[in-house]
């Protein structure tokens, strides 16, 4: 009913042309094209956040912390108790080469871990929700003294809380994109009204309702923001396909792109949002200036 109701182009009292027109489709297409940037960024965030904490969920580690010549009995020692421990279901003891990959984004290529006082890791993959933390670390303390078991549970609660700041921090850049585009809009709507005053003033001499007016604008505006916002979501989901992505980045979720199924719907949804914008701004600005005018 209401795409019918679209259809209909309505009293012949509204120009189809001219800068207020234009500002409208212009502003719709903004709005597009920035609420689907910044609701994918949203999107983004929170599937990085469930990604990166679903992977730290599964693994832990345990460093180990001694001088070079007595690190190889405790490692073997380690390894024992983690081998025999409830809830872990694979043990693996880093190589130099593992390590030195680890610290080459600080320390460059020419990094000799072996000279270095860092400690020894052993990477540990859980098997369903992991082992007595507390038993484990006291096993570990004695047989293998410097050991210590970490399950990521530090760097979970800021992962979270930085992704739940992202997500904020879209929905209200585009809450902020929808007021500046309602506004523009509404401006739009009234100059439009206003550079129509003597046919409205005459129309409505003859005994045509407010809700006549309203319609014949309103009809047009929201059609003008339909295809305006349609243009700018095609153009925002563009703009997202462009973007440089790597594999590796892809396989670890690092990727502003939503997915074709979110991007679809993007591009579905954006634009009935920025016909809906239309029309609520469009009626309270004419609305308004109408009940103004004498």
């Amino acid at each position: 009913m209401a795409l019918a109701w679209l259809r209909r182009d309505g009293p012949p009292i509204v120009p189809n042309r001219g800068w207020a027109a234009l500002l409208t489709g212009v502003t719709a297409a903004a709005m597009g094209f920035l609420a689907v940037l910044s609701l994918a960024a949203g999107i983004a965030a929170g599937r990085l956040a469930q990604t990166w904490q679903a992977e730290l969920a599964e693994v832990a580690t345990v460093s180990i912390t001694a001088e070079r010549t007595a690190l190889d009995p405790l490692i073997d020692r380690a390894v024992e108790v983690l081998r025999t421990t409830p809830g872990i279901a694979l043990v693996k003891v880093l190589s130099a080469e593992e390590h030195a990959a680890l610290l080459e984004p600080w320390l460059g290529e020419a990094a000799r871990i072996e000279d270095l006082p860092a400690p020894w890791l052993i990477e540990v993959e859980l098997d369903g929700a992991g082992p007595d933390i507390p038993a484990l670390q006291a096993r570990l303390d004695a047989s293998a003294p410097g050991a210590r078991y970490d399950d990521h549970q530090a760097w979970r609660g800021p992962l979270a809380d930085a992704a739940d700041a992202l997500e904020t921090l879209a929905i209200t850049a585009t809450g902020l994109v929808v007021l500046a585009a309602a506004g523009m809009i509404g401006l739009a709507a009234q100059a439009t009204l206003a550079g129509n005053a003597e046919v409205v003033r005459v129309v409505r001499l003859i005994g045509a309702e407010e809700r006549y007016i309203l319609h014949a604008f309103i009809t047009r505006i929201a059609l003008r923001g339909l295809i305006g916002g349609g243009i700018g979501a095609l153009a925002g989901a563009g703009a997202l396909a462009l973007l440089p992505e790597t594999g590796e980045a892809a396989s670890a979720g690092l990727s502003l792109a939503p997915g074709p199924g979110a991007t679809l719907a993007l591009v579905a949804a954006v634009p009935l949002g920025t016909m809906a914008v239309a029309i609520l701004a469009s009626w309270l600005a004419i609305r308004a200036e109408l009940r103004r005018m004498p």
